[in-house]
């Protein structure tokens, strides 16, 4: 069943079978629009646990009111419990930790080998092949949220200097620095490429794009799976993924977590914190090198 019978049905449900408000049933239905579209589902047999979880991942790193949350998580349990009662599927997909409603800790960021096995999969002469490596590079360089990097503008790059300002949420811009790969990507893509993609690029602000205008976020979600599989990395990818092993790998290298914030456009250190892990060896090392006294 496409997904959008599915929610057809379900809102229906809703407000005959469950006597549910309409002001409830809008609430869940534009929920679970923004997981269809933010995770790239179309068919509801493809609705599984990594869709599931990559979608509460991104959930907590907007730093969302626990209570906005809650309901959102509410939302698709409603609707995974229709489809099942109604056999459209046969395993639940919501995680069983979830349910005190507390959510899941985020996933563990890639390996740096991982990365760069997908990153290795992007190469090629043809555009596609160009503008994904580009993307998926400055991607990882820049730790950007999917919207920022579908929203990242031709003027918002600075390649000579090495930044890029990034629009983030509230409208609140701010500098994030590219790293070489990711500026060489760039400069191989925006020209002749870029233009051979789009027929009308002029008109198109945006640095990524189709052949009809802006790459769009589930899109963006969707090539990284496919490079990720053919790079033949096993665990669940998706732009997100690369946001925290950008920020992961970072604080792996010893970068402070001040700046890390500042990179991924946190407004709270605590959501930073929560947000990126660093191990205990690791931290350990850094404090033995580090502390005077260690």
């Amino acid at each position: 069943m496409h997904v959008d019978d599915a929610l057809r049905h379900w809102s229906a449900w809703l407000l005959t079978a469950r006597g549910r408000s309409r002001s409830t049933v809008g609430s869940y239905l534009r929920d679970m629009q923004q997981f269809v579209h933010l995770s790239g589902l179309a068919e509801l047999s493809g609705l599984d646990r990594a869709r599931v979880v990559d979608w509460l991942n991104a959930l907590a790193e907007r730093e969302m009111a626990p209570r906005s949350r809650a309901r959102k998580l509410s939302a698709l349990k409603s609707f995974v419990g229709w489809a099942m009662e109604y056999g459209h599927l046969a395993q639940d997909p919501v995680p069983a930790e979830l349910a005190t409603q507390r959510g899941l800790d985020l996933p563990h960021a890639l390996t740096q080998g991982e990365v760069q096995a997908i990153l290795d999969a992007t190469r090629g002469l043809d555009p596609l092949s160009v503008r994904d490596s580009a993307m998926l590079e400055t991607l990882y360089a820049s730790g950007m949220r999917v919207s920022e990097l579908t929203t990242l503008r031709l003027a918002d790059l600075h390649l000579p200097e090495g930044f890029a300002i990034v629009t983030g949420k509230g409208s609140k811009q701010r500098l994030v620095p590219l790293g070489h790969y990711a500026i060489e990507g760039l400069k191989a893509y925006i020209g002749p490429v870029r233009e051979s993609i789009c027929p009308t690029a002029p008109l198109h602000p945006e640095v990524f794009l189709t052949r009809r205008g802006a790459i769009s976020r589930s899109m963006v979600f969707r090539l990284v799976q496919k490079y990720a599989l053919l790079a033949g990395v096993k665990s669940h990818v998706s732009p997100h993924t690369f946001r925290h092993s950008c920020a992961s790998h970072m604080l792996e290298g010893g970068a402070d977590l001040r700046l890390v914030q500042e990179l991924l456009g946190h407004s709270s250190l605590t959501t930073t914190q929560i947000y990126t892990h660093i191990d205990k060896r690791r931290l350990r090392e850094v404090y033995d090198r580090a502390h005077p006294h260690a």
